[in-house]
């Protein structure tokens, strides 16, 4: 049998092991706060996300079930609310038209279609995360006392109110979200420095 030269196995050195370890920690060193920064941004920018999120699908649902939808932004609490507006109730005054008493549910003619209930959803803020601004039909957020409702509604035909909420964590680093008045777009990005 003959003793081929690359059967045999041969381990690092302790050298070639600290080189790579000494090589590997630097590196850690140099990308760790970078690593640690974007970490800490992106609650913020998923926070921006979902708000944007929360607008633009009020802006669809108003669109594909052709009923208003309002968006209420509570910065006491931290959270966003979208809510359905439901035609207003009907008093029982003609014969067909049922009034089930429940203010959430909107009144029907047809009395073998059941009643609708609103759709309300809320979501919260993370941790960290604040409504630094809200500017919505010229009320702004900033002028106010103490935490408060600001409330921006998009219409049927995809238009809405506007409005610009401005997002912030704990370093003031901040995100913008802009509706426009006329098409309803919503627009997230990275608030520039005034």
């Amino acid at each position: 049998m003959t003793d081929r030269p690359f059967m045999k196995s041969r381990g690092f050195t302790l050298v070639e092991l600290s080189v790579v370890l000494l090589v590997a920690s630097i590196i850690m060193a140099l990308t760790g706060p970078a690593i640690i920064k974007n970490f800490g941004i992106l609650s913020l920018k998923t926070a921006a996300k979902k708000t944007g999120g929360a607008l633009r699908y009020s802006r669809s649902q108003a669109v594909s079930t052709g009923t208003a939808y309002n968006v209420v932004f509570d910065t006491k609490n931290s959270t966003i609310t979208v809510a359905q507006v439901l035609p207003p109730r009907v008093i029982n005054a003609e014969p067909g038209i049922r009034d089930s008493g429940d203010p959430e549910q909107e009144p029907d003619s047809d009395p073998s279609r059941p009643a609708r209930k609103r759709e309300i959803k809320t979501y919260s803020l993370p941790d960290g995360v604040r409504f630094a601004q809200i500017i919505i039909a010229g009320i702004d957020s900033t002028d106010q006392n103490d935490g408060g409702l600001y409330q921006t509604v998009f219409f049927p035909g995809g238009g809405s109110r506007g409005g610009e909420i401005i997002l912030a964590d704990e370093k003031d680093r901040m995100y913008r979200v802009t509706v426009n008045r006329i098409t309803g777009v919503v627009i997230v990005a990275e608030k520039d420095e005034d």
